[in-house]
């Protein structure tokens, strides 16, 4: 596997754990039936720092899109600085697309579904991870409960506080279901990765990781409105 030391860049960009990272997508991936072949094309949304898509690369054909060009790896990939949430691709080109964090930044998350629907063929899969709204710490804030106010009270409140730097709107199980369900049928892979997370390459005590593994996975299911991140798999439910 590719490595790189990271570097620091502007934003939410996260630089620990790039690599556990992309090691665990690419096992949802191959989960989901897309075993690794550089003739798959796949679509990294919110490229970020390039470490993800340059990692999968080694897998996939990988094209990447950010708003902002932020890259510190540029080997390996294509990559295409958009504006907005369009996707300037054709219908049906991608046999995978991963939208890793990256709706809760989006300006509409509707329209976010629909352009990854579009471009997706129609027996491809989507990797979506997002925070979870009813999750009490806010990570991109680090901060408790504050996230639970309405989206716009809370902006409101990090701008009084001076810590404001973009606009984040987080989804709940239940919003990111109804927003889903039109086009997608949705597998929750969060309570695998709660239930086996070392097999998801996160760095855990053996021993917690063990009591993990003894609560039966149906209590994760359960639980899923409170997983800390919603990780779901996407698959469109007719051809386009």
């Amino acid at each position: 596997m590719k490595t790189k030391p990271p570097t620091l860049n502007p934003g939410f960009i996260v630089q620990s754990g790039r690599q556990a990272k992309a090691l665990k997508i690419l096992k949802i991936i191959e989960d989901a039936g897309k075993v690794r072949n550089s003739s798959l094309k796949l679509l990294d949304i919110g490229t970020g720092n390039g470490e993800i898509a340059f990692f999968l690369s080694d897998y996939f054909d990988v094209t990447s899109v950010d708003v902002k060009d932020q890259r510190n790896q540029r080997e390996g990939f294509a990559f295409v600085c958009i504006d907005g949430e369009y996707l300037p691709f054709e219908n049906q080109h991608f046999d995978v697309v991963i939208s890793n964090h990256v709706i809760e930044h989006v300006n509409n998350a509707d329209f976010h579904l629909n352009e990854i629907y579009r471009v997706l063929k129609s027996d491809g899969a989507v990797y979506l991870a997002t925070p979870n709204r009813l999750w009490p710490w806010e990570v991109h804030y680090q901060m408790p409960l504050l996230h639970y106010l309405p989206q716009p009270v809370f902006m409101q409140i990090l701008k009084y506080m001076g810590k404001y730097h973009e606009e984040v709107s987080l989804l709940s199980w239940f919003s990111l279901k109804d927003k889903a369900q039109t086009h997608f049928s949705i597998s929750i892979i969060s309570d695998s990765v709660c239930k086996w997370p070392q097999r998801y390459y996160l760095n855990l005590n053996n021993k917690i990781a063990l009591i993990l593994s003894w609560i039966p996975l149906f209590l994760y299911r359960a639980c899923t409105f409170i997983h800390p991140t919603l990780i779901v798999v996407f698959r469109p439910k007719s051809n386009q």
